[in-house]
């Protein structure tokens, strides 16, 4: 979202700069009675005058740029994936939000009867907020827990973190003996 942001910023600021020097260039051209580097003044002095705001043209161009407007409003306000994550290991250091996924699944399918784990690391403020999802026979909830706990706090996690966790039983085709296919 950052890149998207500064690309967006870049081309609003080339945009606002490229037209304030035509704007600047033509009002010179108007004081020294010259002709327009880009409009033809008498053009449009005749065109805004008689233009009425009622004109098909000019609705059109109004709800155009609600409509731009509106979604660059909802582009900014919608929330995106973290890609970094803070740690609390050093002021102002990150780590990846995949990495750290990858990690918490591995420290959950380390737990003796998990055949099978997934994590998802979203931020919650200034902290993490994990849930995992691992495959049992039996109930190993706790032993999950800890081990995944244990795992956030070497990656500088907050104790007080959020962490939960979701004991799914294997599918028949699992347990009898076909791969299982995840979505």
């Amino acid at each position: 979202m950052r890149l998207v942001n500064r690309f967006a910023t870049l081309l609003l600021g080339v945009a606002l700069l490229g037209g304030g020097l035509l704007l600047i260039a033509e009002v010179f051209a108007v004081a020294l009675n010259r002709e327009g580097l880009v409009a033809d003044h008498t053009g449009w002095y005749q065109t805004l005058t008689s233009t009425r705001l009622n004109d098909a043209w000019v609705r059109s161009g109004f709800i155009a740029v609600g409509v731009l407007g509106l979604l660059v409003l909802v582009a900014q306000l919608a929330r995106w994936k973290p890609q970094r994550l803070p740690t609390r290991l050093a002021d102002g250091w990150h780590l990846q939000r995949r990495s750290v996924e990858r990690q918490l699944a591995t420290a959950a399918n380390g737990v003796t009867g998990v055949e099978g784990a997934s994590a998802r690391v979203r931020r919650d403020g200034d902290g993490w907020r994990t849930r995992i999802r691992a495959v049992s026979e039996v109930p190993v909830g706790p032993e999950v827990e800890s081990a995944v706990r244990r795992e956030l706090e070497r990656l500088g996690a907050s104790p007080d973190d959020h962490v939960g966790v979701q004991i799914v039983r294997p599918s028949r085709s699992s347990r009898a003996g076909v791969p299982r296919v995840e979505t």
